[in-house]
């Protein structure tokens, strides 16, 4: 196919804008990189935007020899798998049951559902809910009141609905029940949808940090965005064991960090795990993404 002079140039047009958008959004992130392997004292100085000039380890290693940050890191990962895993097998199993003209209710149920989108409970009276559930200051509230999302479950619903019917009829004529058609047909023909579902609630439970602020006081519960709130309040004075917590992170003969220095390390460790998640769903992801889009 012969393209024309004036599509030619539309087409390098759109290759620099997309790689210019593109710069805008990895230097930021690039740029923290290299100031988190920077020594804290170097990097002060300014003037480092892409490589850092004095390589150093020093800042992650104050980083991981904080206890908390490993109880942190613990907490984050345990309610992001737990939560995220348990959000999506009981959303789907509830939307698996609505998406059947044959259940009794099913309406009433969906309005139920729908009132949730636009009226909350309010914080005091959540507050009051939670503390009579035994929720607060426990693993658990972060963890069950995030069970079921009502966006969530009309997404699935829509995508159960389009699935044709013939395969669960014949499934029916041959003996199963419908437990044995979600786990033998249904879920593996809605693997995109589980996928994207599945990292949006993960990337929600790994972002949280408005659950511990307010239904949280022990400090062994703090998950990592909380964590990592604080340390980003904490005062510049310069010193690193004044900027990151009670105690001095180093040593006398190492004083190659900062608080800033810490500040960028950090917020890769928080960052990291999350992005590299993501390319092994990538493929379901936006396949999901479209597919719900569509269907929705």
């Amino acid at each position: 196919m012969i393209i024309s002079r004036g599509e030619k140039v539309f087409q390098w047009i759109n290759y620099l804008f997309l790689s210019a958008l593109s710069f805008l959004f990895i230097y930021p992130f690039w740029r923290i990189a290299a100031l988190s392997f920077s020594e804290g004292y170097d990097a002060s100085r300014g003037g480092i935007h892409f490589w850092p000039r004095a390589f150093t380890l020093d800042n992650y290693k104050a980083i991981f020899a904080r206890s908390d940050i490993m109880d942190a890191y613990t907490i984050t990962i345990g309610r992001t798998l737990i939560g995220a895993t348990l959000s999506i097998l009981l959303v789907s199993l509830m939307a698996y049951g609505l998406s059947k003209d044959r259940l009794r209710g099913r309406k009433v149920i969906n309005i139920m559902i729908i009132i949730t989108l636009f009226f909350g409970g309010g914080l005091i009276p959540t507050y009051l809910l939670y503390k009579s559930l035994h929720l607060l200051n426990s693993f658990w509230v972060y963890v069950i009141p995030t069970l079921y999302g009502a966006s969530s479950v009309f997404i699935f619903r829509s995508f159960f609905r389009a699935l044709p019917k013939e395969l669960e009829e014949s499934a029916h004529i041959d003996g199963a029940n419908d437990l044995t058609v979600y786990t033998r047909i249904v879920f593996p023909l809605s693997l995109p949808i589980f996928a994207t579902m599945g990292l949006f609630s993960a990337v929600g439970h790994w972002n949280d940090y408005m659950t511990a602020t307010l239904f949280v006081t022990k400090q062994d519960l703090i998950p990592l965005q909380s964590l990592l709130m604080k340390i980003l309040d904490l005062n510049r004075s310069g010193t690193p064991g004044n900027s990151f917590g009670m105690v001095d992170l180093v040593s006398s003969t190492k004083r190659t960090v900062t608080a800033q220095s810490i500040k960028m390390a950090t917020l890769m460790v928080v960052v990291i795990p999350i992005m590299c998640v993501y390319p092994f769903l990538q493929k379901y992801f936006v396949k999901g993404v479209i597919i719900g889009s569509l269907k929705g």
